[in-house]
């Protein structure tokens, strides 16, 4: 389980040759409006918000895709190219965009709301998606209330089985953010989706930031990496019931499932939960590790730090650098070091997901 406190100075990380991943976002917009999500909620003025919603163009152009699929080939061919924000399958070309990347022998993953997933299923598979990840939030009738639209949860199972009754199909799995409104029935929701041809189903721990956490970073950090409530606008995490959550986690970790569940990160016991909902400026986990291993592109082309949660500053523009460009900029370099002079987290890390893994 990660630690629960910085407990002693962390090595310091050196960031690989090449990224292990490159995260698109090849859209700024989303066809949901999810209460536990700055995009879902309008505020694009947050680092989180901005992140995905920031750029000029409302969808990457295909030949600058072409662009990056065709230099990842060149400088990072192992690496993962993820489909993830804001909603790439409300991208038209997404199904060519695919088969471009396919051709030049790129591990592709798709990460959707699955509100279009039944329309676009075939595309999927036929460009050669490895990994499909799914966000659903609980239930049917809760999911369709968190996302405010009815008949989502419907659609995106719908989607699901289309995507694995077709030969060779990626490998599905689905996620749920776990919030105020989902607790007490994520057993419900794997029970409910247990027919469904998953190989893991991820329970998360929302990543978050509240406004008083957001001042207590600035007041250190606020000059170069300005921090921003996100994720507590519409949705309060430090209101969790932990003893219920805490109850029904090790329910759910005590019984058997037809695919993997995972917590993330690993926190179950009331205390632990305690001090991850309320008590946010205490860091759970060690150390940011994404920082050394991902980038993102928006569908301008302009680089965001390391992914959608993280600060936000201006570093370049892929069609200028190309992506090793990016990767080794002064400014990402920067913000490694920082991290690393920090003993491995800033105070508005705490909760992203970034420094949960080992």
């Amino acid at each position: 389980m990660p630690a629960l406190s910085q407990l002693a100075p962390q090595p310091r990380l050196v960031a690989a040759a090449r990224p292990g991943h490159v995260v698109l976002g090849v859209n700024n917009f989303c066809n949901l409006r999810c209460v536990m999500c700055d995009v879902g909620t309008g505020n694009a003025e947050t680092n989180f918000g901005a992140n995905l919603m920031g750029a000029q163009t409302r969808s990457m152009p295909l030949e600058l895709f072409h662009t990056i699929a065709d230099d990842m080939a060149a400088f990072c061919p192992d690496a993962r190219m993820g489909f993830a924000f804001t909603e790439p399958l409300a991208w038209k070309p997404l199904g060519d965009a695919l088969a471009y990347a396919s051709s030049l022998g790129l591990y592709t993953t798709v990460t959707t709301n699955g509100l279009l997933l039944p329309k676009r299923a075939a595309e999927l598979v036929a460009g050669g998606c490895r990994g499909l990840f799914v966000s659903l939030d609980g239930p049917a009738a809760l999911h369709d209330q968190i996302r405010r639209h009815h008949g989502s949860f419907a659609r995106a199972v719908e989607g699901i089985k289309a995507v694995a009754a077709l030969p060779n199909p990626p490998e599905i799995s689905v996620f749920c953010t776990i919030s105020e409104y989902n607790v007490g029935h994520l057993k419900t929701f794997l029970k409910d989706i247990s027919d469904l041809p998953l190989k893991l189903v991820g329970l998360i721990h929302n990543n978050f930031v509240t406004p008083a956490l957001a001042n207590e970073h600035n007041a250190l950090y606020g000059q170069a990496y300005p921090a921003t409530a996100s994720n507590s606008f519409q949705s309060d995490p430090t209101s969790i019931d932990v003893a219920r959550l805490a109850a029904e986690l090790t329910d759910i970790k005590g019984s058997i499932w037809p695919f993997k569940v995972t917590i993330q990160p690993d926190l179950v016991s009331e205390s632990d939960l305690d001090i991850y909902y309320h008590h946010p400026s205490q860091f759970v986990g060690r150390r940011c590790h994404d920082a050394f291993r991902i980038l993102m592109v928006d569908a301008d082309g302009e680089s965001v730090p390391v992914h959608g949660r993280c600060y936000r500053f201006a570093i370049a523009n892929v069609r200028d650098v190309g992506l090793e460009g990016i990767w080794k900029h002064s400014s990402i370099e920067a913000l490694r070091e920082k991290l690393s002079e920090a003993g491995g987290l800033l105070p508005a890390c705490s909760r992203c997901c970034g420094g949960f893994g080992t």
